[in-house]
């Protein structure tokens, strides 16, 4: 399978096409730093064959709510605990550095979001921003050269900004965020440059020191950037200097369907395809990829080089292992629910997965074997039932499953009848 080729990126060898991008946890602790849950849960996912890892949000700046901390040197130690746990597996690993810009929530209730222009966002903050100086502009800029200094001493690979999902970068991007009208605002080029000039700052800053970004490969927001435009901003992105250029569907704002199970699997595809047109560098695409053989098909056509899939390893942190083996039967897929993933995320609670109960608990739930083996008799065959039986037979137990119904899977299988809700069928497969 191409899915298990090694790609070279700017120097380095990832030993395979799947990459596990950034997304906020809530593991870490109230001022961002990293903690033996997060070690564990990433821990479980280089063991399970990942090719390349990012993780964050990573906050520049302290007064941020969420995300990791590398905003100060007294970061690296920790963040170096993270960078060693991917290197031991063989994973190559970045930091995504991250700028809220007026999605903004602060501890600091005076404190005011900033961003390119005055335009309150209708989800998050809601506030009106403070449009930036181009001073202020230019002390961000080094903020992020400062951040991926620190993620080089920390030993990581490379580092990511997230000019997507509606961060400052991406607002400097999009004409539906960015009004000014000095050399910051109106063409293209002029509203990369916040972009570009980060990344001349960090190559100054880090000597050569891989720098990646991701960017949306449409918005979907009124009055913002489409394909067409996102192309011109990618080959800027590259001749400014970017390795690799990740691409994802939407901001947190738009108002269509982005994670849901209303998204075909792969649905997003050919975002990636499209900003493939427009550059040489290896190019990511992700969303509603939990399957190996859709992933096999998206390198196939020649629509990315590699896949990002986070919900698919938080449900199976074995994905890639099993794929590679051909297990394909035993990988336990996402089904798209956002339950225990967006929905604890928008809350500011820790993730979880609907059909992963492990997944933030490893060490809690590692299997160990049982001391002393017993016959356990469990009624009901639905997705509690049929997962404490597979726990519980992991630990060397025997197992008798009783179900009255021809059908492992319980509601779940009545819930999968509905259009809007078929991947729930998955929970019974596995």
């Amino acid at each position: 399978m191409k899915l298990f080729e090694p790609i070279e990126i700017e120097g380095m060898r990832v030993k395979n096409r799947i990459l596990m991008p950034a997304a906020e946890l809530n593991y870490h602790t109230f001022e961002g730093g990293v903690t033996e849950k997060m070690l564990d849960f990433y821990r479980e996912r280089a063991k399970g064959g990942i090719g390349f890892a990012i993780v964050g949000v990573a906050k520049i700046e302290p007064h941020f709510f969420g995300g990791l901390a590398i905003h100060e040197d007294r970061y690296i130690p920790e963040l170096a605990k993270l960078a060693d746990v991917f290197h031991e597996y063989d994973v190559k690993c970045a930091v995504q550095l991250w700028h809220p810009g007026r999605y903004e929530i602060s501890f600091d209730p005076e404190r005011t979001p900033v961003a390119p222009s005055p335009i309150p966002p209708p989800i998050f903050s809601k506030r009106t921003p403070r449009e930036l100086t181009k001073e202020e502009i230019l002390k961000i800029e080094e903020e992020f050269a400062d951040a991926a200094l620190r993620a080089k001493k920390a030993g990581f690979d490379a580092v990511e900004l997230i000019g997507s999902a509606g961060y400052l970068i991406s607002q400097f991007f999009s004409p539906a965020t960015n009004k000014r009208t000095d050399e910051y605002g109106g063409s293209i080029e002029n509203r990369a440059r916040f972009a570009v000039e980060i990344i001349q700052r960090i190559k100054e800053k880090c000597g050569k020191f891989p720098v990646m970004i991701r960017i949306p490969g449409d918005e979907f927001v009124e009055g913002g950037n489409t394909v067409r435009e996102m192309k011109v901003i990618a080959k800027i992105l590259e001749d400014a200097g970017v390795c690799a250029i990740n691409v994802m569907a939407g901001w947190h704002e738009s108002r269509r369907p982005l994670t849901t199970m209303l998204v075909p699997r792969g649905g997003f595809a050919y975002l990636g395809e499209e900003i493939k047109k427009a550059v040489s560098v290896p190019v990511i695409i992700g969303h509603r990829i939990n399957d190996p053989l859709v992933a096999e098909r998206i390198l196939q056509e020649g629509k990315a080089d590699m896949v990002a899939m986070f919900r698919a390893l938080l449900a199976d942190p074995e994905f890639p292992k099993k794929a590679k083996e051909g297990r394909m039967d035993e990988i336990r897929h996402c089904v798209a629910c956002n339950q225990g993933c967006m929905d604890s995320v928008m809350q500011g609670l820790p993730v979880t997965c609907l059909v992963n109960p492990a997944a933030g608990r490893e060490a809690e739930l590692r299997n160990l074997r049982a001391e002393r083996r017993k016959k356990v008799v469990i009624v009901g065959g639905g997705p509690g039932g049929c997962t404490v039986a597979e726990y519980l037979a992991r630990k060397g137990h025997e197992i008798v499953l009783f179900e009255k119904t021809e059908r492992l899977g319980g509601q779940l299988n009545i819930a999968s009848n509905s259009p809007l809700a078929y991947e729930f069928a998955e929970v019974g497969r596995y």
